[in-house]
C-alpha cells in the first residue's frame, strides 16, 4: 500500500501530538512510572524520582532526541552475565562530577527492552571465500530471528571500495539476498573506513525510535582485523561513533588466526590494537566459518545481557563531554558503549 507524503507526514504529526498528550497527562509521579514504561524505560529509583520534582515543579516528560543513553554489559570475574544489578547500583560522572540517572532500562533473556538497528559489514578482500558466504548469511539470518521486536537490518561489504548492499530493512531476507549476491573477493582492506560508513549509516539512515522506544545501534564486522588503506583516523573513528552511541562488534576470521604458541590463540590484529571494539562497549568473538551460527548466538546473548541509562544533558556548548559509569557491587566489570558525548548546542 503506497502512502503519499502529506499523509506520512499526518500520522507523524499524529505521532507526536499522541506522545506529547501522554506526557501531559503524566502531571505527577503515579502516572509516570506507567508512561516511561511506554517507552521503554524505567525511573531509576524513588530518591531520584523526589529530586527531579523538587527540581521541577509540576514534572513532565520531556519526548525529544535530546536523551544521551548509554548501552552497558556487566559481567563477574569469569566472564558471565549479570543481568540482576538495580539502578542504585550504578553511578555515572560526567567530566569527572556525579551525574544523574533519568532512565534506567535492563533487558532480560528473552525479550529485547529495545529494538536494534544493525548493521553488517563484510570484509571481501580474500578473509573469506565464497563459499564460506553461504554459512555467514544462513547464521546471519538465525541471529535476526533471535532478535524479535522492531529491529531493522543493513549489509555493507569491504575490501579497497566500501559499497552498500542492502539498507535499513525489517526483511531478513533481504539481508541474506544481500550477501547471496557477493562475488568477487579481492583486493586491500579498508576495515576503519567501512565501519565509519556504517556510523554514518546508522546516524542518518536508521530509525532512532521504533513504536515510541529508542533504537539501540549495532555493528557487527565480520573479517580478518587487518586494515591496508583506510584513510579515517582511528581515534577520530572511536569519538564519531561515541558520539552516535555506536556498539562495534567484531568476528575475526580463522584465515589469519596465527600463532606462534601452541595453544591456537589469534594473534592480536590492528583492529585489536586499535581499541575501537573495546571503546565502544563491544567484544570479539573468534569465528569458525564452518559454522557462524554459535557465534551469532553468543552474540545475540549478550545483547539479550544489557543495561542503559539515561539522561538529559545539562551542557548546552557544543562540546564534547567525558562519561564513566561504575557500579557499587564489588567483582564486576562493566563495558560502556561510549566515553562521551557531544553536548548540544543553544
Amino acid at each position: 500500500m503506497k502512502i503519499s507524503a502529506l499523509a506520512f507526514v499526518s500520522i507523524l504529526l499524529l505521532t507526536a501530538l499522541g506522545a506529547f498528550a501522554l506526557a501531559q497527562q503524566a502531571q505527577n509521579k503515579e502516572d509516570l512510572p506507567r508512561l516511561i514504561g511506554e517507552l521503554g524505560w524505567s525511573l531509576p529509583t524513588p530518591v531520584q524520582q523526589k529530586r527531579e520534582q523538587e527540581q521541577h515543579p509540576g514534572l513532565t516528560l520531556r519526548i525529544d532526541t535530546d536523551v544521551v543513553t548509554i548501552d552497558l554489559i556487566a559481567t563477574d570475574k569469569n566472564g558471565n552475565y549479570l543481568r540482576d544489578l538495580r539502578a542504585d547500583e550504578f553511578e555515572l560522572f560526567e567530566d569527572g562530577k556525579a551525574k544523574k540517572v533519568d532512565f534506567f532500562s535492563v533487558s532480560d533473556e528473552s525479550t529485547l527492552t529495545r529494538p536494534l538497528a544493525v548493521v553488517f559489514a563484510l570484509d571481501t578482500s580474500g578473509s573469506l571465500r565464497p563459499e564460506e558466504t553461504v554459512t555467514l548469511r544462513d547464521a546471519a539470518l538465525r541471529f535476526t530471528t533471535l532478535l524479535k521486536g522492531e529491529s531493522v537490518f543493513a549489509a555493507m561489504a569491504f575490501n579497497y571500495n566500501v559499497k552498500i548492499l542492502q539498507g535499513f530493512t525489517e526483511d531478513p531476507r533481504r539481508i541474506e539476498q544481500a550477501f547471496a549476491k557477493l562475488e568477487r573477493f579481492e583486493g586491500s582492506t579498508r576495515i576503519y573506513d567501512a565501519l565509519d560508513r556504517a556510523v554514518t549509516m546508522l546516524e542518518r539512515n536508521a530509525p532512532r525510535l521504533r513504536k515510541g522506544r529508542q533504537v539501540r545501534r549495532v555493528i557487527v564486522v565480520i573479517t580478518d582485523g587487518f586494515d591496508s588503506a583506510s584513510m579515517i583516523d582511528r581515534r577520530e573513528l572511536i569519538r564519531r561513533a561515541n558520539v552516535a552511541g555506536v556498539t562495534v562488534y567484531s568476528m575475526t576470521l580463522p584465515s589469519y588466526m596465527l600463532s606462534a604458541t601452541p595453544s591456537h590463540e589469534r594473534v592480536i590484529t590492528p583492529l585489536d590494537a586499535a581499541r575501537i571494539v573495546f571503546a565502544t562497549g563491544g567484544r570479539d568473538f573468534a569465528a569458525d566459518t564452518r559454522d557462524f551460527t554459535p557465534i551469532f548466538k553468543a552474540l545475540a546473548e549478550e545483547i539479550h545481557a544489557s543495561y542503559a541509562l539515561g539522561f538529559y544533558p545539562e551542557q548546552r556548548d557544543g562540546q564534547y563531554h567525558q562519561l564513566k559509569v561504575r557500579t557499587l557491587r564489588p567483582g564486576i566489570q562493566l563495558r560502556a558503549n561510549r566515553t562521551g558525548y557531544q553536548a548540544p548546542a543553544k
